[in-house]
């Protein structure tokens, strides 16, 4: 139901394919760029800058995802205690 273009690019032919597939184009609001692997301090630091009603974008394949799946540990206890709820998209 939901399409997220790869690496956010949003064109015309894109835009076209996804109306054309009944599909709802979604992007997102915070963007760890855990794929680039920076480390877990840093993927844990953007992720904590989630609002309420903030899209967070986590990678879970193309290789390892040890440092996301780490700084998840910490960031989902923290932000639910900050009243954020999560819904998977």
């Amino acid at each position: 139901v939901l399409f997220r273009a790869p690496g956010g690019d949003w064109t015309a032919g894109v835009f076209s394919a996804v109306a054309g597939l009944d599909l709802v184009p979604l992007g997102w609001d915070v963007d760890p760029r855990d794929w680039s692997r920076p480390g877990t301090a840093t993927v844990t630091g953007r992720l904590l800058a989630a609002r309420p009603g903030d899209i967070v974008l986590c990678h879970d394949g193309g290789g390892d995802r040890a440092q996301t799946v780490e700084s998840l540990r910490t960031v989902l206890p923290a932000l639910s205690r900050r009243g954020l709820q999560f819904i998977p998209l």
